[in-house]
Formats: C-alpha cells, structure tokens, sequence
C-alpha cells in the first residue's frame, strides 16, 4: 500500500507490519494527488503550484510535466486527481480548473518501462 501526505511524504506499507516500511520525500510544495500504476513501478504526484511528477519506486524523478506559457501547450491548473490506466502508459491528470487531461510517455520511456 501506498499512502502520501500534503507535506510530500509518500509511504510505502505492508499490512503485516505496524509501521511503514519505507518513507520518501517527493516534493516540497503541497502535495494534492497521487496516484500508483498497477503494472509498472511508477508515481505521479500533482502539486496545486500546476505540476505533475512522474517518479520511480525509489523516488527518482523521470519527468514533471509544467504548464509552460507558450502558444501551443495546454494549460495545467492546480492538480487535484490523478489515475493511471490500469494495462497502457496513460495518465489521466484533473485540475480544480474542470479540465481533465491524458498523458502518455516518450517512445524512449515507454521502452524502458515495457513490463506487461
């Protein structure tokens, strides 16, 4: 089990055991969502300051997806869910804006990533 906290604190638990088994700092601003993928050893975490981390098991940071000021890009507002697809390399990201975006990795980390 997986559990995280607004400070940035993501735990990891088995039920076997009164205390978690391991504990890691993710991100300094106010954590507002996460979310486990059930297939492949990935995090995302939403922050309401509009970013998404993508993170290993261990804590690694892979990518963070910003809201960027730019012509073409879509605009991220304070993340408030997020949900991996259950079999593909999806993220669904809300924001408290009403907007729900869909987020797919690069072919490079699809590849490293191929565990199904």
């Amino acid at each position: 089990i997986v559990s995280a906290c607004m400070a940035g604190d993501v735990k990891f638990w088995d039920l076997r055991y009164s205390s978690s088994l391991r504990t890691i700092d993710v991100q300094r601003s106010q954590l507002t969502a996460i979310s486990a993928h059930p297939r492949v050893p990935l995090l995302a975490t939403g922050s309401h300051k509009q970013f998404i981390k993508i993170l290993t098991l261990d804590g690694d940071t892979i990518d963070v997806i910003r809201y960027f000021e730019d012509y073409l890009t879509q605009r991220i507002g304070p993340v408030s869910c997020l949900c991996f697809h259950p079999y593909k390399m999806l993220l669904a990201a809300g924001g408290m804006d009403e907007i729900v975006s869909l987020y797919e990795p690069s072919k490079e980390m699809k590849n490293d990533y191929v565990f199904f």
